[in-house]
C-alpha cells in the first residue's frame, strides 16, 4: 500500500458522493477524521515499535465503506473490508473491526440496526472475530478513530458526545470506558500520553478547513 493509491480510493469515493449530490465544501467532515486518525495512529505506532505505514494506512482506510453504507444499506465495516480484501487483507481487516473495542462485538439483536438488519454481514464479521486473535494493530485503530473528527484531533470525551449528538442519542453504555482502557494500554505502551501527540500531529497541516459559525 502506498499514499498515492489510498488517497486515490479515497476521492472515488470523494467523487462518487459528490456525483449522489454532496456538497464539496462539506468534504473537510470525512477527509479530516481519517487523516487525523491515520497521523495519529503512525505517530503512535513509530514510539511503539509497530510497523508505522500498516498504522497508517489500516486507519486512514479503516472507513473507506462508509461513504456508500447510506446506499447500499450495509454495514460501512463490511463494505470496506469487501472492497479491500483482494488487495490487502490486514488494512481490509481494519475496515472490519474498528467498530469494536478490543473485538468485543455485541449480539446481533444489540447490533442489527448497525448491520441494517443484514444477519449475514454480522455473521462474516462474528466468525472473523473468532478465527483471527486480536493484535496491536486492531487495538491502534480502534483508539485513533475515537480521538479524531470533522474538526481535528479530540478528547475521548468529545469524541463521544460528537457521536452521541450527531445519532440523536445518550452516550453509549460503556463507549467511555472502552476507549478509556485502549488508550491506558497504548499510554502504557508507548510511555507517554498518547493525547501529548496532538501537537505533533496537528503541526503537519493536514487538515481541510470548514465553515465556522458565530
Amino acid at each position: 500500500m502506498n499514499f498515492s493509491y489510498a488517497n486515490e480510493l479515497i476521492l472515488r469515493e470523494k467523487n462518487f458522493e459528490i456525483a449522489n449530490g454532496r456538497q464539496e465544501s462539506t468534504w473537510y467532515l470525512f477527509h479530516n477524521h481519517v487523516f487525523g486518525a491515520a497521523e495519529v495512529a503512525r505517530a503512535v505506532a513509530e514510539l511503539a515499535g509497530m510497523d508505522t505505514n500498516l498504522a497508517y494506512f489500516s486507519t486512514l482506510l479503516h472507513d473507506i465503506g462508509k461513504i456508500r453504507e447510506k446506499y447500499e444499506k450495509r454495514f460501512h465495516g463490511v463494505l470496506g473490508y469487501e472492497m479491500l480484501k483482494k488487495e490487502n487483507s490486514d488494512i481490509a481487516r481494519a475496515c472490519l473491526l474498528h467498530t469494536f473495542p478490543f473485538n468485543r462485538l455485541e449480539s446481533f439483536e444489540h447490533c442489527r440496526n448497525m448491520f441494517f438488519d443484514r444477519r449475514e454481514d454480522y455473521d462474516l464479521t462474528a466468525d472473523f472475530i473468532r478465527s483471527h486473535p486480536l493484535n496491536d494493530y486492531d487495538l491502534l485503530v480502534q483508539m485513533c478513530d475515537g480521538l479524531s473528527n470533522a474538526y481535528g484531533l479530540v478528547t475521548i470525551e468529545e469524541r463521544a458526545e460528537e457521536y452521541a449528538r450527531r445519532h440523536g442519542i445518550d452516550i453509549p453504555p460503556g463507549m467511555l470506558e472502552s476507549m478509556h482502557e485502549l488508550k491506558d494500554y497504548f499510554d502504557k505502551k508507548i510511555g507517554v500520553d498518547v493525547y501529548t501527540l496532538f501537537d505533533k500531529v496537528s503541526a503537519k497541516d493536514i487538515f481541510i478547513s470548514y465553515p465556522r459559525c458565530g
